[in-house]
């Protein structure tokens, strides 16, 4: 592919993946050749490399772990025909099923030395296609991917659109050689862990809030917070329930830290731009969800009070501790930890590159146990939650009356 020549930037702090997929029903009307399997790949594949042009680092390859030789050598492109209809995989009741639309090369079970992104586009016999992407979290965070794949399905419309992101680099992240800076998070050994999907609709999360805001003294509380305080409450219950007795646990939430940076970074600004902060329940009474809700928002807050000397105190530091936190769920003994990623806001339902919205968007259910993700519902206001859970505590957790009182697991929505 014919991308900008950059000789090597300097990598963050991750040692992770990130995979999405979109999916779409076949486009009704119009032209019917525009959605033949070859003349839909060349437009994937031509505005792909235009994508990369802008976000070139996912064109390169890792070298010593550290840096990233931007040699344009590109991203390689699978093309993969499903037999059997789209409706079949997103009406299943766990979302293993969506991982058929993932690269089958995904990081945690072929770890390829050095590629940083690969992508598949899947024909399923109804007509519907399902594109998708892996890409690496030493170059980006999540907002990042999500601008990515958003600017590939504006350029796969049309391809003469100039895009503007730009990575902050050093202006954010100063360079090191240090070996300590690079992290070194590995997932879980392989177990039998199960993935489903919860609608958490606006006018349930509104419910949420009334009912936690009094006790909890948080007036203004946020989506990501009632949601991810009544997953984790119920989850440590499945977990209690199976087990006996209650262990203590936390909950380690990513924060993005554009708007909290003086002065506020761009959506477009590329990068590890996160931190993170925790909600610890050390004992049985200490998990009720006002109390939660206020732990999450006084968390929170302390991010907002250090913004100013953010970048002064070298922000990378602050966001290698954070991080060093999260590999905890992996390494200790002592604790539960469970891990809270929201996508909230982030324009998911609005990647479109040619057939409108997708009918869902899905991250690929990897080796991590008590985790869950947050993400806008394709109707907006409302949430989805995609938790994941080993077998036993899925078994208590996805017939819970007390999540069934809020949320519609999928395909019973």
């Amino acid at each position: 592919m014919d991308q900008y020549s950059i000789p090597e930037i300097e990598l963050g702090v991750f040692d992770m993946s990130i995979p999405f997929a979109f999916f779409y029903y076949p486009k009704t009307g119009g032209d019917k050749s525009l959605s033949e399997p070859s003349h839909v790949s060349q437009r994937l594949e031509n505005s792909l490399s235009k994508a990369l042009s802008y976000y070139y680092p996912y064109a390169g390859r890792i070298k010593d772990d550290c840096s990233v030789d931007c040699n344009d050598v590109g991203v390689e492109v699978s093309n993969v025909r499903v037999h059997c209809p789209m409706s079949e995989i997103l009406k299943h009741p766990y979302t293993d099923a969506e991982n058929v639309a993932f690269p089958q090369r995904l990081p945690w079970n072929h770890p390829d030395k050095g590629n940083l992104a690969v992508a598949q586009v899947s024909y399923f016999d109804c007509g519907g296609i399902a594109v998708s992407g892996c890409l690496s979290h030493k170059i980006g965070d999540a907002c990042t991917i999500s601008n990515f794949f958003y600017n590939w399905g504006i350029l796969s419309r049309d391809i003469s659109v100039t895009r503007s992101p730009h990575f902050v680099g050093e202006s954010i992240y100063p360079q090191s050689n240090d070996p300590s800076i690079v992290s070194t998070i590995k997932p879980e050994e392989p177990s039998r862990y199960l993935g489903k999907r919860f609608i958490f609709p606006a006018t349930k999360i509104n419910a949420l809030k009334s009912k936690f805001s009094f006790d909890s003294g948080v007036q203004n509380s946020t989506r990501t917070e009632v949601v991810s305080a009544l997953i984790y409450k119920r989850a440590l219950a499945a977990r209690t329930t199976n087990y006996g007795s209650f262990k203590p646990s936390s909950l380690f939430q990513v924060s993005y830290m554009r708007e909290r940076l003086n002065p506020p970074l761009s959506q477009d600004a590329s990068g590890n731009i996160v931190s993170g902060f925790y909600a610890e329940t050390t004992y049985e009474k200490d998990v009720n969800c006002p109390r939660l809700v206020s732990q999450l928002r006084k968390e929170k807050e302390k991010l907002d009070q250090d913004k100013a000397r953010a970048i002064e105190n070298a922000f990378i530091s602050e966001v290698v501790d954070s991080i060093e936190k999260a590999k905890t769920p992996f390494n200790n003994n002592v604790l539960d930890y469970y891990f809270c990623l929201s996508l909230n806001a982030f324009p998911l339902y609005k990647t479109d590159f040619g057939w409108g919205k997708p009918a869902r968007v899905s991250l690929a259910t990897g080796p991590f146990n008590r985790w869950f993700h947050l993400m806008d519902s394709q109707n907006g206001g409302g949430v989805e939650a995609i938790v994941m859970l080993d077998e036993l505590d899925m078994s208590v957790f996805e017939t819970d009356p007390k999540i069934l009182e809020f949320a519609t697991p999928i395909p019973n929505y």
